[in-house]
């Protein structure tokens, strides 16, 4: 972590190969550990990108229900596996081992990625996700993974993860789809997402406005279809339904995307009348937050985020 917190820059691009590289070495030292972690894989939709990874934790001779973790990745709209290719393979794996290893079943699902769709899409194939976990309490059990709790999901996401996670707890759908994600979701994780791009001027990576624009449908929908515009425009019915929140960030993100979060965690408190959670992870950059978990550094935030499910 003392390289992590060293970097002189906080933007994006100068600090993803630079994180990366010192993390997957970490992580290859944990590969047997993470990899004992049981996987599989499972559909959820038509396409290659409409597949799922659930990681089982060890949790044989209880009758406690385990709690699940729905978690979506980022990747700027337009990137973005869960699997990775090696030698990264053990990038989001980390994560899902971490997770599963403190009591957890974790959902990992891949989504279609801009510019090859476009808003909802993407959000919707998350929420899609996230009813097939709450439809198939069956695939998410093991010999050792008893009784999941389908009434107890906690959906996490960060960068555009985090976006799509919020979005999809808010846009238009199915009432039996909506009814079902309100009587199971019971807490959201929003790690370190661009919200809004109304500090458009002071954003360091030229690809994330490209990106932005092509998903969320030009510059009419940078104002409506971003979290912060879902927010202003939603129903009193579906605030109602919101679930309480958290907000994660790590102590180096880039100085614009850390005002996003603050503005965007005003507007909840504004129209839940709650200010969620923010956690803030200590050290760590935009990039290093997810790859530091499994490798014995800088895994406080994570540690953070159970405790503030478990209050």
């Amino acid at each position: 972590m003392e390289k992590i917190a060293s970097f002189e820059s906080k933007k994006i691009h100068d600090i993803v190969e630079p994180t990366v590289e010192v993390f997957f070495q970490l992580l290859e030292e944990k590969r047997a550990i993470i990899e004992e972690t049981p996987r599989k894989t499972f559909k959820y939709g038509p396409t290659d990108r409409h597949q799922l990874d659930v990681y089982y934790p060890n949790k044989p001779n209880t009758s406690e229900k385990t709690p699940i973790l729905v978690w979506i990745y980022g990747g700027g709209f337009v990137s973005g596996d869960r699997q990775m290719a090696a030698p990264l393979d053990l990038g989001y794996a980390c994560l899902g081992s971490y997770f599963a290893r403190h009591g957890f079943i974790v959902v990992i699902p891949d989504y279609r990625l801009a510019p090859g769709t476009v808003f909802p899409d993407s959000t919707e194939d998350v929420r899609d996700a996230l009813l097939w976990t709450i439809k198939n309490p069956e695939q998410l059990m093991t010999a050792n993974t008893p009784i999941p709790d389908t009434e107890g999901i906690f959906f996490m996401g960060h960068s555009a993860g985090a976006v799509h996670a919020f979005s999809a707890l808010v846009i238009p759908g199915p009432p039996e789809t909506l009814a079902a994600i309100r009587s199971s979701v019971a807490g959201a994780i929003l790690c370190a997402g661009p919200h809004h791009m109304e500090r458009i001027d002071s954003w360091d990576v030229g690809f994330l406005q490209q990106a932005g624009e092509i998903h969320w449908g030009g510059e009419e929908g940078l104002k409506k279809n971003t979290p912060l515009g879902l927010l202003n425009s939603a129903t009193n019915e579906t605030i109602a339904g919101l679930p309480r929140m958290a907000i994660v960030v790590g102590e180096n993100e880039p100085e614009w995307l850390l005002d996003v979060n603050d503005d965007f965690r005003e507007a909840l408190e504004a129209r839940t009348g709650e200010k969620p959670t923010k956690i803030i992870a200590l050290g760590h950059n935009h990039i290093s937050t997810n790859y530091a978990l499994g490798t014995g550094q800088g895994e406080t935030w994570a540690e953070d985020v159970i405790a503030w499910i478990n209050s």
